[in-house]
């Protein structure tokens, strides 16, 4: 009976001591789990919110960029657009005159970009090898002429040698204003023109070669149409003559003018041709992808 009721004590006991311990756990579970548990779910939930929000902006980062760019790609189509329209306006006014400038750079050349700039006028420079190419041509390119080619010696004896020749020494010019300017020009002008007959005392027929050759490997090749005559002697008063004697006379549409930037008469005389010209009402031109080649009968 004694042992009955021990067991029953300890029974009522341990009963007791469990009911406590669970009210006990429940009590931690309520007051400090689930408040733990709900905070994580609500971290949970904006977590994913903000990694929302992060990955909106980050799309909108990107679709600004990308408005950036094209942007930038309009505008630069847009002026891209510009500078043709302008150039075929040019090319296609019926009163064009394109100064071409042979045999320098020398100590003239700045002069005459120096008259040039004055009027807001390009022209087109055809350079050979001459000791301050370097400098010049880049100063060329800086004020928007465009840069061509003459060969690089001007030697009659050695680039009408030989077709191999001539292409040698053009490759040479055209080497160093790529080196000097990053310009890869293709407009040429032959020495003495396509027309010259010096050339029949050291190559027969070579003319009519080179003159399709250029062609086959990408060239355009330019002589002209009116002469200043600066080379033959001509003095500043004279070569004025010529030229404006010639524009007045002209039914052209393109008035190519040899001039030579290694005469001092060109860089006297210059001025006076820009002024009268424009008041005869010509625009001027540089030589562009637009223009069209002015060629001589060949004679050899």
């Amino acid at each position: 009976m004694k042992n009955k009721i021990v067991f029953l004590i300890l029974s009522l006991i341990f009963i007791v001591t469990i009911s406590i311990t669970a009210i006990f756990v429940k009590k931690i579970y309520q007051e400090k789990i689930i408040p733990v548990n709900e905070k994580i779910a609500i971290y949970e939930k904006l977590e994913k919110k903000e990694n929302k929000i992060d990955k909106k902006i980050q799309n909108e980062i990107r679709e600004s960029k990308n408005i950036q760019k094209q942007t930038k790609e309009n505008q630069n189509t847009k002026q891209e657009l510009e500078k043709k329209l302008n150039k075929y306006q040019v090319t296609y006014n019926k009163k064009v005159i394109y100064l071409t400038f042979d045999d320098g750079p020398s100590e003239y050349t700045m002069d005459i970009l120096n008259t040039l700039d004055k009027y807001n006028i390009k022209a087109t420079f055809f350079v050979t090898c001459s000791d301050n190419l370097e400098n010049i041509s880049k100063e060329i390119i800086k004020r928007g002429h465009t840069i061509a080619l003459h060969t690089c010696t001007h030697k009659y004896s050695y680039v009408y040698s030989s077709d191999e020749a001539y292409f040698e020494d053009l490759n040479n010019i055209s080497n160093l204003v790529y080196k000097y300017t990053g310009i890869k020009s293709k407009y040429v002008r032959l020495p003495g023109g396509s027309s010259n007959t010096v050339s029949r005392a050291y190559n027969l027929g070579i003319m009519s070669r080179l003159s399709s050759s250029l062609h086959e490997k990408g060239y355009k090749y330019y002589d002209w149409n009116i002469d200043s005559n600066d080379a033959g002697g001509a003095n500043s008063e004279q070569e004025y003559s010529n030229v404006i004697g010639a524009l007045q006379n002209s039914d052209r549409d393109i008035n190519m003018v040899l001039m030579h930037d290694t005469k001092v008469s060109t860089k006297d005389s210059l001025d006076g041709i820009i002024k009268d010209a424009l008041n005869l009402g010509y625009t001027f031109s540089n030589i562009n992808e637009y223009t069209k080649e002015v060629h001589h009968g060949i004679n050899n």
